[in-house]
């Protein structure tokens, strides 16, 4: 997929945009964070793609990288990952949020 297939909004949808914490620059700081991230899964899925498809003797071609489906294992593997992964990232926000149920 190359980037200028990619319609990406201007702006977000509505008259403001959302604010979750005291700081309209925190929210723009996690926003872009949620942005990195996201980014960051979806190129790790497509480098277990290939990954995947090296171990089983074929070269990835892009055409074959497009076309993978994950089988129910590979698909577990990567929810696994992504789980893990977003309970690193948010860590110090959970603790906090643990702290103040105490």
């Amino acid at each position: 997929m190359s980037e200028e297939n990619i319609a990406r909004p201007r702006k977000a949808v509505g008259p403001e945009r959302p604010v979750y914490f005291n700081s309209g620059d925190v929210d723009r700081v996690m926003a872009i964070l949620l942005a990195l991230t996201s980014e960051v899964a979806s190129i790790r899925d497509r480098l277990d793609t290939h990954e995947r498809i090296a171990a089983s003797g074929a070269l990835p071609a892009l055409d074959a990288v497009e076309a993978y489906a994950p089988d129910a294992q590979a698909d577990s593997a990567r929810e696994a990952w992504r789980d893990a992964y977003i309970r690193r990232l948010f860590r110090v926000i959970t603790e906090d949020v643990e702290a103040l149920k105490k």
